[in-house]
């Protein structure tokens, strides 16, 4: 076997590094797409409408694909075609590490034998090592003690972590009162909703660790959503999860999240809000 047969071209590896953020079903689709461009590269704008994504994360994958194509002398059809065996080897990999489990809230009278929103939580707060996610509707002091865990996973392993809430500013009290003052504060960004529309809101409750595993439920991070209410959630560990970090970053990029407001947290419990 010849040394060109055992190791691939650099382009290979130049076409995955630039797609590294799809999925299977999204490589196909932009193998799709460049059958229909034939032999030239599809722009940004055609990459964000094909494939639904950020303005940045288009910008990136278009460039990635003209130094690909341009800069090598390949073909559209071969990169068509090398798409195509990635979205395979993507698919394969799925296959192998997705986990969906079911998360539930309920009085412990009903003994349901699910495994509880807060312990599911607490877990996947203890295992993160690089960052963490939390979205929410509602925030109160009846969270406690999980958000003194992502402080603490912040403070002693260096986790980033990021919170995200639906007119924040009503929570801030509380959150500022939970957070243990010797733990640096998070990001925090606050949706203010439509003005012209006093019911539009952020309703998504959520938490995602180190953009691979996420917890989506209906549960509030409140002491009657993680211990009292009946709420159904499930924690999925996959590599689509970074498709749902990548949509909160566009909305902090498009500032759909903060209406101009950014609010920092720091420590012994002080507040400080400015236009960013």
């Amino acid at each position: 076997m010849s040394e060109q047969s055992q190791n691939p071209p650099e382009w290979i590896g130049a076409l995955a590094g630039a797609t590294a953020g799809l999925g299977s079903s999204h490589l196909l689709d932009l193998a799709g797409l460049l059958h229909a461009a034939h032999s030239t590269p599809p722009s940004s704008g055609q990459l964000q409408r094909a494939l639904s994504l950020s303005t940045v994360s288009a910008a990136q994958l278009a460039r990635g694909l003209d130094q690909v194509i341009n800069s090598t002398g390949v073909t559209v059809r071969d990169v068509q075609t090398a798409l195509m065996t990635l979205a395979c080897t993507h698919s394969t990999g799925i296959a192998q590490t997705d986990t969906v489990e079911i998360a539930c809230t309920a009085p412990t009278r009903l003994g349901v034998p699910l495994r509880t929103t807060y312990a599911t939580a607490l877990e996947m707060v203890e295992e993160a090592q690089n960052e963490i996610l939390v979205v929410g509707y509602v925030f109160t002091e009846g969270a406690k003690s999980l958000l003194e865990r992502v402080a603490r996973a912040s403070r002693d392993r260096r986790v980033r972590v990021t919170v995200i809430g639906n007119r924040m500013e009503e929570y801030l009290s509380a959150l500022r009162s939970i957070w243990p003052s010797d733990c640096p504060g998070p990001r925090a960004f606050s949706c203010q909703g439509n003005p012209r529309d006093e019911m539009s809101a952020l309703h998504a409750k959520l938490l995602v660790c180190d953009g691979a595993t996420a917890l989506v439920t209906s549960a509030n991070f409140s002491h009657h959503g993680l211990h009292e209410n009946i709420e159904i959630g499930v924690k999925i560990n996959s590599s689509s999860v970074a498709r749902l970090v990548e949509f909160f970053n566009s909305l902090i990029v498009a500032r759909q999240v903060t209406q101009g407001l950014r609010i920092t947290i720091a420590k012994l419990g002080h507040m400080e809000s400015f236009i960013s």
